[in-house]
């Protein structure tokens, strides 16, 4: 028996398992049972001091293959699940391909069970429809950016977390992808079109099992994803043209893919019009705009609209402060403020019993969203999101399942 292992000192050894028997047959106290959605392989997980791992029994051509393209991708950044070993030379069975687990993380199966608080004119059903059509959409726009043709994209291969009112989606098979240089319009076409049939399928599935609402129609929810990855992909990489002596419009542009979640590292200008406007196209983008701002000013590890909706509240005690300072203060003084007078006593008012229920971002923002939705006479908005946090803890949270595993997690409510 051989490990591969990735940085062992922050991934267990995984020497204790029962290598020599083929993994359906094992039996062993660190196995445990989480959603997963159709796989080919066999799949089984296990768990180490919280962790949970996902082990893949595969033969050893894909297991080699699977191992660099995520250990690749993981150095990219790209959001795919992280490959951490590959276990081979078993003496009789496949190899073992073992990726960590994403905490916090739902298969789609999950996703039309509970929502976040909306407004009441908004249906949840056909929102969450389109919440779950950008997220793969986004995704499939994100690993053809950088060369990834994914060719299996289904509901059963993603997982999806919680982004503020939005959806992160991450890839999980990827056996049967391809790392190039550059993709063409067919390859990404092709991807996309077979995410489509797939999407389509799985929805039909989960209508077919009762499980999704009846207003969800999934042949006309799953061929919206070609139109909504063209338009992501148009924003990303496509030429527009603004006018050098009032360039409002290239900012609109870059506001777009901010919003989007995107920045441009480099770009490329040209005076190629008559006209006199100058064109403008995207050269690198890079994903995780917000993020890297909330970080440098509080620390906070967040997802992208879950920092967006976070650097959003900064500046709105930002320009509260600026009134009452009679000028503007610096961002950084506001965002440590605001940390420490703001969102850490907020969700300290959450009772710890239900607080793990979500990461604390999401928490954060789904209290924000419940103040705007049930407002109180409390005029100090500080203290009526303190207030808020305790009764969203106890009128809603208290219902909510667990999104983070634990060694007994089922999905179901606490």
């Amino acid at each position: 028996m051989r490990i591969r292992l990735f940085d062992p000192a922050a991934n267990p050894r995984f020497d204790d398992l029962p290598w020599a028997t083929p993994l359906e047959q094992w039996v062993h106290p660190r196995l445990t049972d989480l959603p997963a959605g159709l796989h080919r392989h066999i799949v089984r997980f296990v768990h180490y001091d919280g962790q949970f791992y996902a082990l893949k029994e595969l033969p050893n051509r894909l297991a080699e293959r699977e191992y660099g393209l995520l250990r690749t991708m993981n150095d990219r950044g790209l959001p795919v699940v992280a490959a951490v070993a590959l276990v081979d030379e078993r003496g009789g069975p496949d190899p073992v391909l073992i990726t960590r687990y994403l905490h916090y993380a739902l298969p789609f199966r999950l996703l039309f069970d509970e929502r976040p608080e909306i407004g009441p004119d908004i249906d949840p059903d056909l929102e969450m429809a389109e919440t779950l059509v950008e997220s793969i959409a986004t995704l499939l726009a994100r690993l053809h950016t950088a060369g990834f043709f994914w060719g299996d994209c289904s509901l059963s291969n993603a997982l999806f977390r919680r982004d503020e009112l939005h959806l992160s989606a991450y890839a999980l098979d990827t056996e049967t992808g391809e790392l190039h240089e550059q993709m063409t319009r067919g390859q990404r076409q092709n991807d996309v079109e077979m995410a489509i049939v797939n999407i389509a399928g799985g929805l039909a599935d989960l209508a077919a099992a009762g499980q999704l609402p009846a207003s969800v129609d999934p042949f006309d929810v799953a061929p919206r994803i070609g139109t909504t990855y063209d338009r992501i992909w148009d924003e990303l990489h496509g030429s527009s043209t603004y006018d050098p002596q009032d360039p409002a419009g290239l900012q609109t542009r870059l506001d777009r893919l901010h919003d989007l979640g995107f920045g441009v590292s480099e770009a490329v200008i040209t005076d190629a019009t008559e006209s006199g406007a100058f064109v403008f196209r995207p050269a690198t983008i890079v994903g995780g705009y917000h993020r890297r701002e909330l970080v440098e000013l509080t620390g906070i590890i967040a997802r992208e609209h879950q920092a967006h909706r976070l650097l959003d509240d900064i500046g709105r005690l930002r320009a509260e402060l600026t009134v009452d300072a009679d000028g503007e203060l610096p961002l950084r003084l506001v965002g440590h403020r605001w940390l420490t007078e703001w969102y850490d006593p907020v969700l300290a008012a959450v009772p710890t019993d239900v607080a793990g229920k979500l990461e604390r971002p999401q928490l954060y923002i789904e209290v924000l969203d419940h103040l705007e939705l049930h407002p109180t006479d409390e005029a100090d908005r500080r203290s009526a999101l303190i207030e808020a946090a305790k009764r969203y803890a106890d009128n809603v949270l208290a219902r909510r399942r667990h999104e983070r595993v634990t060694a007994d997690w089922t999905g179901a409510e606490s």
